[in-house]
């Protein structure tokens, strides 16, 4: 199942800037031509924990959203089992006999496991973050996608499941429960801002309005190449020292992802000072040793706000010793 270039072992080391994308499909009636379409998706494989058949049964939960179908257990665990056809709002075919060859992907999110229904599971590719695109603005906004990537004449679109988990699950979304005076202490202490890079816009859009209302400045950017591309204008022009507190960033992101991002910065004796936080949904500890490899000063797994409001102090406070 699984399609590789180079070295077997080339993901074993840490800031190559690749992943491996499980490629799965979602079958729907096209509304105009009435025809059966398939559609290409990814996931990187760093979340997925197993896949598994359409559970038998499922418990309704009620109150919930459309496309969460309920639970199931799996191993004693109970999972909550997401339609990702109903969230695209794809009418499809869901006779028993289809329902058969459907195929559960089991993640795991901010350390919480998710099953998201798809009609299959294709290949498994290796490929590099750079030949991960941006999607276009109107898809990224209303199709929950942050990236596309052709591999062998396929097209594949990378969904953007910590906003369809931060959706349907409370406690996914990203707050902060401090008060105004914590932030006003904050605003005093620090001038510079934090810089952080994240390529899903739901996160972004929570991480800056609420590091804002902690009384950090904020600079933000959809992916580490482009947080990347800022701070080396900043160096070129001087203006380092007085502008950048430190960085926060997502892992997985187009172009260049979090690790490679950090393996950069280390390397550069000009941002000796500035500690450098991965701030992920997927942080488990084949992740943790790789965050810790490539020079990471703290690994947080979202969306423990509060706690990664104090950590930054804590990390500045250790990189100016």
């Amino acid at each position: 199942m699984t399609e590789q270039s180079g070295s077997q072992n080339i993901l074993l080391e840490v800031g190559t800037n690749e992943l491996e994308v499980i490629t799965f499909y979602l079958e729907w009636l096209d509304p105009l031509s009435g025809e059966i379409t398939r559609s290409s998706y990814g996931i990187n494989a760093a979340k997925v924990r197993e896949l598994v058949a359409m559970p038998e049964e499922v418990t309704e939960i009620i109150n919930s959203p459309p496309c969460v179908k309920g639970v199931f257990l799996l191993r004693n665990r109970t999972i909550p089992l997401v339609d990702l056809c109903e969230w695209f709002s794809y009418k499809v075919n869901i006779s028993p006999e289809a329902r058969k060859l459907w195929v559960v992907i089991v993640a795991e999110l901010n350390g919480k496991p998710f099953g998201f229904i798809t009609h299959g599971v294709d290949k498994v590719y290796r490929i590099s973050w750079k030949q991960i695109s941006p999607p276009p603005e109107m898809i990224a906004s209303s199709q929950s996608i942050t990236g596309i990537c052709q591999v062998n004449e396929q097209l594949i679109q990378m969904i953007d499941f910590e906003r369809i988990t931060a959706a349907i699950d409370p406690s996914m979304v990203i707050r902060s429960k401090r008060g105004d005076d914590a932030a006003v202490m904050i605003k005093q202490k620090f001038h510079r801002a934090v810089l952080i890079a994240d390529d899903s816009k739901v996160v972004l859009i929570q991480l800056t309005k609420t590091l804002e209302n902690a009384g950090f400045k904020v600079i933000s950017h959809s992916d580490g190449q482009a947080a990347w591309d800022y701070l080396e204008n900043l160096r070129r022009e001087n203006e380092l020292e007085q502008s950048i507190l430190a960085i926060i960033s997502d892992i997985e992101m187009p172009r260049m992802d979090g690790h490679h991002f950090c393996l950069l910065v280390r390397k550069q004796p000009a941002y000796d000072k500035i500690p450098f936080i991965l701030f992920s949904s997927m942080i488990n500890e084949a992740l943790r040793r790789k965050g810790e490899s490539v020079g990471a000063d703290d690994q947080i797994t979202k969306p423990e706000l509060d706690q990664l409001t104090d950590r930054i102090q804590e990390v500045v406070k250790q990189r100016e010793r």
